[in-house]
């Protein structure tokens, strides 16, 4: 059994691993620029249901994982033909805090806090026609239930979970003018909604040791959002996405996982005061290469990419051009155990 200085000495590298995770994650945020706003028109939004990245933490651990999400919207395609138009561009740019706490070997919960920057910019005879809105977005809570243990199954791991999205974020961001910007601009949705959430994992894929098959799931059913534009009630489409891909693990002087998936995006229609709000929705497939690299068994680098390969959109829209993701996971045991030395 180590010594109480020893046992100090552990707890201090813990702890300090927690305030670099909290360090780091505040860089991510404030890293977003800051700029002025004016009003546009376009369709677009913030798939949070996309953006949540890790599985189930172990029993009596905590995972902080901070992304960058860098999203370029500036393909414009009707229906499903790209149109020759560049005069018009959209970047939306999400920084998340996502916290993962497992409490047994079944039970863990999830809390995601983002930051979201959204710009949006049309070129026209008199000049540059710009907006801008930033905040924090809509918090997500899940309580992620264990349904097959890869412990008691070859190699199966199947998790699952459900819970709120809050409307944390501000909606009634306006221009220059004084004008309330279109919903699809501000940070959050204004409603309260609900994920339906499922992450699969089959190791030892075709009785290779190294090969991973994945699959997430994500279902938001979106509520209402009443005070739109103070008279107006809008409503976001439900979004169902279905991620799956394979996970190929090697060593390359650390553990380093290589990975492809293809990712379905499905999006119904938006509403406003009970009618469909015009040039939204639609579905949309990617393919989405990504490299993670472990520096220790505390923490790990993420970079991925999307790439889309289908678009057929309900209307007219601006859509994703690409989308880059990078992102730090961090493991942290809490377990009283951990503090001694086997």
């Amino acid at each position: 059994m180590i010594t109480a200085k020893g046992i100090g000495s552990i707890m201090n590298r813990k702890l300090s691993g927690l305030i670099w995770a909290s360090v780091l994650g505040v860089l991510f945020i404030f890293a977003a620029p800051f700029g002025s706003a004016a009003q546009t028109c376009c369709s677009g939004g913030v798939p949070l249901g996309g953006s949540l990245g890790l599985g189930t933490a172990e029993s009596q651990s905590l995972q902080v994982l901070v992304t960058y999400d860098y999203n370029a919207i500036n393909d414009l395609v009707s229906f499903s033909e790209r149109l020759d138009d560049d005069t018009r561009s959209r970047t939306t740019q999400s920084s998340l805090i996502e916290i993962n706490y497992g409490l047994n070997n079944r039970w863990s919960f999830t809390g995601v806090v983002p930051f979201i920057r959204q710009t949006r910019s049309i070129q026209a005879f008199a000049g540059e026609d710009f907006t801008a809105a930033q905040g924090i977005g809509d918090v997500v809570f899940l309580a992620k239930y264990r349904l097959i243990n890869p412990e008691n199954q070859s190699g199966i791991d199947w998790v699952a979970g459900v819970g709120p999205k809050i409307p944390t974020a501000k909606t009634d961001h306006v221009n220059n003018q004084g004008l309330v910007m279109a919903a699809d601009m501000q940070p959050g949705s204004g409603s309260l909604d609900g994920i339906f959430w499922s992450y699969f994992l089959k190791s030892r894929f075709l009785k290779n040791p190294n090969l991973g098959l994945m699959a997430v799931t994500t279902f938001r059913y979106s509520g209402e959002n009443r005070n739109y534009n103070t008279t107006q009630t809008y409503r976001f489409g439900n979004e169902f996405q279905f991620n799956l891909g394979l996970n190929y693990s090697t060593f390359v002087k650390r553990p380093v996982d290589f990975s492809t998936f293809i990712r379905y995006r499905k999006q119904t229609e938006d509403l406003i005061d009970g009618g469909i709000f015009p040039s939204s929705g639609g579905q949309w497939v990617y393919v989405i290469p990504g490299v993670n690299i472990s520096f220790s068994p505390s923490w790990s680098f993420r970079l991925s990419g999307d790439v889309p390969l289908y678009r057929k959109l309900d209307g007219t829209q601006l859509t994703t051009s690409y989308k880059i993701t990078a992102a730090l996971l961090f493991n942290i045991p809490l377990s009283k155990n951990e503090l001694f030395i086997h």
